[in-house]
């Protein structure tokens, strides 16, 4: 018992020494009160849409001004857009404001919209969309004065918008609908979903994803057709936000904070660690940074080299020698990722072993090309713990210490 107690007091220990040497979550926005809906970057402002109005950062964050006049009592902004200078709000119960200063200013621009309760807002090149909550999608031609229908009818609960070249997606709680005209004709799009109730859909590359509110994240590689489960490794299935980043993703989750998806791995991994803040309900990225807002009316901030092993503020970092990374996240439960450097075509292997040295996973073994890899250690049937990972070759021989906490 004695001996259980002092492993728990050590792994303390290293978790607290863990967060106050390397976390580099900080407060960027405190907005008391105010549940940040939607976070969004221009290129060169930040603006966060909050349960008490709108706020915007010239400095990365550094500093926040709270630009709410012209809202009037339409404080409760859910969503936030920008088309050219424009800055469009969409507002619980006072339809769609827009700014072309800023947000200096807000005008209010409702005429033609069926319902003042806007849950989402998206833009082309040439139009601005209005997913409302109990009425559909409507759409402005001439930059938010005017509305027309485009979309759907009364009664459908819609959360979601998501726009390309090729599809038209709506995320409602009843699944998804997609049109490929231009809102002429709509079809249902939702054959392999085990959940219904869609909050996000967001598309990259020749993928399109979906969070649902209970049933994870889904993936369709033929716009919709079909879709698949894509929730490996998420602990936390409510998901309320998706933001691409390459091929890979970040989700905001309901109780379990941010995740992060390696596309090529297929597997999520929680980046979390040392983040007060579990519910998470938008996320933009600006200038190598990760943006969080959350329920509590704070925004956090996080740079992405922390997050994805490899990056740095130049967007290339690579070694030229035999390199093994620290594993992330580091302490981790249950899932990490382990990244290395080959210079040259090798036979590696890559094994864990315990706080004894005994081998007690094999993670990897055979021959790789050049260049960096990555591998995922699923220990899930292990005890908490202090282990060890050693990348060997017939050259070179590197370990490192990883902590698992339950």
């Amino acid at each position: 018992m004695r001996n259980f107690i002092k492993l728990i007091y050590v792994l303390l220990f290293i978790f607290s020494s863990y967060c106050d040497v390397f976390s580099q979550w900080t407060v960027t926005g405190n907005f008391t009160g105010g549940y940040v809906s939607s976070v969004m970057t221009t290129g060169d402002e930040l603006y966060a849409g909050t349960t008490v109005g709108i706020f915007r950062s010239d400095n990365n964050g550094a500093n926040w001004i709270q630009i709410n006049s012209g809202l009037g009592n339409n404080l409760f902004v859910q969503c936030l857009s920008f088309k050219d200078n424009y800055i469009f709000a969409g507002t619980s119960s006072g339809g769609v404001f827009y700014s072309d200063n800023k947000g200096a200013s807000w005008t209010q621009s409702n005429q033609g919209l069926g319902q003042l309760n806007i849950k989402a807002l998206i833009t082309d090149s040439a139009n601005v969309y209005a997913g409302c909550v109990f009425a559909g999608i409507f759409r402005s031609t001439n930059d938010g004065l005017s509305w027309s229908r485009f979309g759907l009818g009364e009664g459908d609960l819609l959360y979601a918008l998501s726009y390309n070249e090729t599809n038209f997606f709506v995320g409602l709680y009843g699944g998804i609908y997609r049109s490929t005209n231009s809102g002429v004709n709509w079809m249902m799009a939702q054959n392999g979903l085990t959940n219904n109730d869609v909050r996000t859909i967001v598309q990259t590359g020749n993928k399109t994803y979906c969070g649902t509110y209970g049933g994870g994240v889904f993936v369709t590689e033929n716009n919709g057709i079909q879709w698949t489960s894509a929730s490996t490794g998420l602990t936390e299935l409510r998901v309320i936000t998706l933001t691409p980043y390459g091929d890979d993703l970040f989700a905001g989750t309901y109780t379990d904070g941010i995740f992060y998806y390696n596309a090529s791995s297929g597997i999520w991994t929680q980046i979390n660690q040392c983040l007060p803040d579990t519910i998470i309900a938008s996320i933009a990225i600006k200038d190598e940074y990760l943006f969080a807002g959350s329920s509590t009316g704070k925004v956090w901030k996080r740079p992405l080299s922390e997050i994805i092993t490899g990056i740095s503020n130049s967007g290339n970092s690579i070694s030229e020698d035999f390199e093994l990374y620290q594993n992330y996240p580091n302490p981790f439960n249950p899932v990490t990722s382990i990244s290395f450097y080959l210079p040259e075509r090798n036979s590696i292997s890559l094994k864990i072993f315990d706080g004894l040295g005994r081998e007690i996973s094999e993670i990897y073994s055979g021959v790789l090309s050049e260049g960096k890899h990555n591998k995922f250690w699923n220990a899930e049937s292990y005890p908490a713990g202090v282990y060890f990972y050693r990348l060997q070759s017939a050259f070179s021989s590197v370990t490192k210490k990883l902590v698992l906490i339950k």
